[in-house]
């Protein structure tokens, strides 16, 4: 899937594959605009494992493009994939659209990976393997959202979404998308809902790139609905970082701007100490609606004196000339196209990760003990927030930046409700970054510093997630 959340932890999980297991070949098809990304994650996971076990993953992009645009991208993914997923059937060479690099012939797949929001592509894994290929679903999100939102209504859930937007649609004399779109507040969203639920039922089994220390109930609940209503396993793999952290830093240095994140990063620590800065990140694709909210949590930074890194990696990210020259002035912050997000998380620096809560920064924050500040948008996000505010007390929840039909409604929890105001944002911001320096943020980082510690025993010899991979290998009778 064309977005770096959904493409990371895949690229961890081919490099150890073939790392464990040395009569395995993996072919991993990266979209162009994040082919470089995934090379320096899996460099990372590779560390000094020999040659002859890197050339075992063949990492290629199947089309040629410089751009960044999600969904031109998956428009060029979904028309490329049957002509390559016919050349790796056929067991012929593969050619790297981006490189030009040669791989030579491998055995036919005995399995196949894919984003269960790209479900049409595995409809056409079906059309050209049958049942003889199976197919793994691979879940970039909560658990505790996709129960939400797909599991049986006995578990609360919504069941099949497409089904009851269809029913709903025709009982009304409006089209599908009339109704799908009521659903959430950003362009084709609904769409991309109903491909997951069409993904859960193809898949012969489930991948969730979660982890039983942060969502183990929602993981359990997960579990049960597939065994009782597909006949399927789960298999929670997660978290998926890099066994060598330290390498990352290097590899990432090939990205356009990640020496100046260095640089900022060892000033910071000099000049205002440890746990000091806060990463701002929203990810690939989400950007505050409201610019001048992003810009009054900016402006509170730079008037408390706290060193800021603000990724503007999505294609929607705007932040004002003025404000920007403002804080160049200053040297309270740095605004970056692309940051190295781990390596800065990792850092002796970073003291707090402004997030929109999805899966993979999650997932990074807690790898490295740092608490966040959420700001949720949409999809598993807002559930995201409650439970590390309210469950798991690693992180504070932003309430006065949400926006849009859903977001302005009161929260169910405790009744608080976005008054829609800038000054609102300003009086909230300010408040929480004064308790991230006082007891309640010293909790929250203990708590955050203990799931790391948690984190860090899944992938050893008996941990959790190891075994669980074990599971789907001899299960599905994957020779090794």
């Amino acid at each position: 899937m064309p977005l770096w959340g959904h493409s990371r932890a895949p690229c961890v999980l081919a490099a150890r594959l073939v790392k464990e297991h040395e009569s395995l070949v993996v072919s991993m098809i990266i979209p162009p605009n994040y082919f470089k990304n995934a090379e320096a994650e899996i460099s990372a996971e590779f560390d000094d494992a020999p040659e002859e076990t890197r050339r075992r993953l063949r990492v290629f992009s199947p089309y040629k493009s410089d751009k960044d645009d999600i969904f031109f991208n998956i428009t060029a993914l979904f028309g490329s994939f049957s002509t390559t997923y016919k050349s790796l059937l056929e067991a012929n060479a593969i050619t790297c659209a981006q490189t030009g690099q040669v791989f030579d012939s491998a055995p036919s797949p005995c399995a196949v990976f894919l984003d269960v929001y790209l479900s049409p592509l595995m409809f056409a894994v079906r059309a050209m393997s049958g049942s003889t290929v199976p197919i793994v679903g691979l879940c970039p999100l909560h658990a505790s959202f996709l129960v939400h939102l797909y599991g049986p209504e006995r578990m609360d859930g919504l069941g099949d979404l497409d089904a009851k937007i269809e029913a709903e649609a025709a009982r009304l004399g409006v089209t599908a998308k009339d109704i799908g779109d009521t659903l959430h507040t950003m362009p084709v969203v609904s769409d991309f809902l109903k491909l997951a639920y069409k993904g859960f039922e193809t898949s012969n089994a489930i991948f969730s790139f979660s982890s039983y220390n942060l969502e183990k109930q929602s993981i359990d609940a997960m579990r049960s609905w597939f065994s009782e209503d597909w006949n399927k396993e789960v298999y929670t793999v997660g978290p998926l970082f890099p066994s060598k952290p330290t390498t990352y830093s290097i590899s990432s240095k090939t990205a356009s701007g990640s020496s100046q994140v260095e640089e900022f990063l060892e000033t910071s620590l000099k000049k205002h100490g440890e746990n000091s800065l806060v990463l701002i990140s929203f990810g690939s694709l989400f950007w505050p609606i409201i610019s001048e909210y992003i810009e009054e949590v900016l402006e509170a930074l730079v008037e408390k004196n706290i060193p800021f890194i603000l990724s503007c990696a999505s294609i929607y990210a705007t932040v004002s000339d003025e404000l920007v020259s403002r804080i160049h002035a200053t040297e309270s912050g740095l605004i970056c196209k692309w940051v190295p997000q781990k390596y800065v998380l990792n850092h002796p620096a970073t003291g707090w990760f402004m997030t929109h809560a999805g899966q993979s920064g999650v997932l990074e924050a807690l790898d490295s003990g740092t608490p966040m500040i959420c700001w949720p948008f949409e999809f598993d996000q807002p559930c995201a927030a409650a439970h590390l505010s309210e469950n798991l007390h690693v992180a504070f929840e932003l309430v006065q930046v949400r926006t849009g039909v859903h977001g302005m409604k009161p929260l169910y929890r405790h009744g608080m409700q976005a008054k829609g105001t800038r000054e609102a944002v300003g009086v909230e911001i300010r408040e929480v970054l004064d308790a991230c320096r006082g007891d309640k943020g010293a909790e929250l980082r203990k708590n955050a510093l203990e799931i790391k510690a948690q984190f860090s025993e899944s992938w050893k010899a008996n941990g959790v997630s190891r075994k669980d991979m074990h599971l789907f290998l001899e299960k599905f009778n994957i020779r090794l």
